[in-house]
């Protein structure tokens, strides 16, 4: 009787972890509208960042005393206020991606994965634009990052 109860016990065990295990995929699906947004946000926060950075090099060149400008320290906080959003942003369109099933790394095009298999599918084609985009912006606001440091530098030391 005992061995009876303890194979009914593991075959119901068994069972419950299968059906746990199993997933659809239809539960993964992409939120197309929440990812559009996070490239709007991120190409608004980009574009901020780009003209705080250039009104702080004006106010920068234009200044006689440089170090502790309240000019350039305000366009500086500017600056990287938009800087920390355009990152939120960036971080969540890939958390969106990532809830969709779709896995990248380093968020190039030609690494984009599904369930473990390239999707060649129409879904596949937008998100991998989507993604190039992201990636375009990623590489310029990499480059603003070291065009700034040197005006971040010359206000505070």
């Amino acid at each position: 009787m005992k061995k009876q109860i303890f194979v009914l016990g593991i075959i119901v065990v068994a069972t419950v972890v299968l059906f746990a295990s199993c997933t659809t995929d239809s539960s993964a699906k992409v939120n197309l509208s929440a990812i559009n947004a996070e490239i709007s946000n991120t190409k608004i926060a980009l574009d901020l960042s780009k003209g705080y950075n250039d009104s702080l090099v004006m106010a920068f060149n234009l200044a006689t005393v440089k170090k502790n400008n309240a000019t350039c320290i305000k366009y500086d906080k500017l600056y990287h206020h938009n800087d920390s959003l355009f990152a939120n942003h960036y971080d969540m369109f890939g958390a969106e991606m990532y809830k969709g099933g779709y896995m990248m790394n380093n968020y190039t095009p030609g690494s984009m994965m599904r369930g473990g298999m390239i999707d060649d599918g129409m879904m596949s084609s937008v998100l991998r634009g989507d993604t190039t985009m992201m990636n375009g912006y990623f590489k310029t606001m990499h480059q603003l990052h070291l065009t700034h440091q040197t005006y971040h530098n010359g206000i505070y030391n």
